[in-house]
């Protein structure tokens, strides 16, 4: 948990603010998404930001009990949340995941509501593989460019595209690279 402190540091840093001109980016550097949020992305963008605010300023102290985070992040998060799965609800869900294409394994990954404790186990420092860059409310359109560090590739995002989805964004893709698919990824 100790080697994650000051990515968490700089992080909330640039939540507050735009990173440095001098600041650059870490790990492998930078992965840019693009968030579609039909019902205003500066509301959901505020959203995101909000949650990962509270996340970094408590994870730089300590890290409470699943319980314990249920009451300091927001309700909006919180009761969008499902219950964590039985072994044998989980084990039903991948029988049924296998026998998909891998495009409706995708779309199956991307539509399965996750658990605040799921959710939580990719927030933790120590799991922690992507941190906030930077981001942009696009003025003309419904959509958020935003950009993440991260440590290798691939990397899991699917935390991330909780978060947007939550908040209130359609969807949350990478953006293409070079001709490049990317896959999502837990």
């Amino acid at each position: 948990m100790a080697e994650a402190l000051p990515q968490i540091e700089s992080e909330l840093q640039r939540l507050n603010g735009a990173p440095a001109p001098d600041e650059k980016p870490g790990g492998v550097g930078t992965v840019s998404f693009v968030a579609q949020c039909p019902f205003g992305a500066k509301d959901v963008l505020a959203r995101v930001i909000s949650v990962l605010k509270i996340i970094d300023q408590v994870a730089l102290s300590d890290w409470p009990t699943v319980e314990q985070w249920g009451m300091k992040l927001p309700e909006w998060f919180t009761s969008a949340c499902t219950s964590p799965m039985t072994q044998q609800q989980a084990d039903a869900w991948l029988a049924g995941w296998k026998r998909l294409t891998p495009g409706e394994q995708a779309r199956a990954e991307s539509e399965k509501k996750w658990s605040l404790e799921n959710w939580l186990y990719w927030m933790k420092p120590e799991n922690r593989q992507w941190f906030w860059w930077d981001a942009k409310a696009l003025e003309d359109c419904d959509h958020i460019i935003v950009a993440v560090e991260v440590d290798a590739w691939p990397f899991p995002w699917g935390s991330l595209r909780w978060l947007f989805k939550v908040a209130g964004a359609s969807t949350l893709e990478p953006e293409p690279v070079d001709g490049i698919e990317h896959s999502s990824q837990t």
